[in-house]
């Protein structure tokens, strides 16, 4: 299993972080799964484009970038 090609921006978590809900919320809002959240939020996994849209139409965001950036590398 490879490092995550993308990577929730700081400002989503503290856009999701400031609502005060719960990730099992956050993630019914978005459409996914309360595990597959958690393993995107840790930076186990990229976001998919459904994890984005969802974002985006739960409105926790206004658009792509807002929501996902490269992961950044760990190896130099």
């Amino acid at each position: 299993m490879g490092q995550p090609q993308a990577q929730l921006t700081k400002e989503f978590l503290d856009r999701v972080a400031s609502t005060g809900l719960t990730d099992s919320a956050i993630a019914a809002a978005i459409g996914v799964t309360r595990q597959y959240y958690s393993q995107v939020k840790l930076g186990k996994t990229s976001p998919s484009v459904a994890f984005i849209v969802g974002a985006i139409r739960a409105g926790l965001a206004k658009n792509f970038s807002e929501v996902a950036e490269p992961a950044q590398s760990i190896a130099a």
